[in-house]
């Protein structure tokens, strides 16, 4: 269990998302997400990155940006084959929005929405997450709490879609190669995330 502080930090990452990591990746998200819907193979994920690579680049930054995408597409493309989707069928949502949380707004926001059915042919549901911060490896305790705001925002915003399974409620660890689940047992964790959303209510009461 993360100490108070930590599960603060947690859901304030969510609550304002950091926007210059949003931006330097956003080249292999969308890449990688591209990839998980069909639309192109690994050959074309290569090809994009060098692309991206070769192409004139105005400032250091712009350079550094596309080797750093194309380290974590490469990253990526090592733990695919690990990658079980559960037999289900990505797609894309174009637009999210905010889960209120005691009185705040989380910016959950999956990459992907998972569809599929269950044995009895019932729809499912899950959400897909893609963690790119180098030098922040997602842990374990930060990815069950991440893990467990994918299941409820499915379960409180998607419910028309199907019955959410925690299995395919995800966590992609692209550097350092993990793909974590919600866990099953979630009752805690939200009670966390609920305590958490409130002392960031109490602190910042315009949030």
């Amino acid at each position: 269990m993360s100490p108070p502080p930590r599960r603060q930090t947690i859901i304030e990452r969510q609550k304002y998302p950091c926007t210059y990591i949003g931006a330097y990746y956003e080249p292999a998200r969308s890449t990688i997400v591209d990839f998980l819907l069909g639309h192109i193979d690994r050959v074309g994920m290569l090809e994009r990155m060098e692309a991206l690579v070769c192409a004139e680049h105005e400032s250091s930054w712009s350079r550094y940006r596309a080797n750093g995408c194309a380290d974590a597409v490469l990253k990526f493309l090592d733990l695919e084959p690990r990658l079980d989707l559960g037999g289900m069928t990505p797609v894309l949502v174009p637009e999210h929005d905010k889960l209120e949380v005691s009185g705040v707004d989380v910016s959950v926001y999956p990459d992907l929405v998972l569809e599929g059915r269950d044995r009895r042919g019932r729809p499912v549901i899950g959400a897909v997450k893609l963690h790119f911060p180098k030098s922040h490896p997602q842990t374990d305790a930060a990815a069950e709490y991440v893990g467990t705001m994918l299941r409820m925002y499915a379960t409180m915003a998607m419910s028309d879609r199907g019955k959410v399974c925690h299995e395919a409620c995800m966590v992609i660890d692209v550097f350092s190669g993990k793909v974590m689940n919600a866990p099953r047992g979630y009752v805690r964790l939200w009670r966390d995330i609920s305590a958490a959303c409130e002392e960031i209510r109490r602190a910042w009461p315009d949030a």
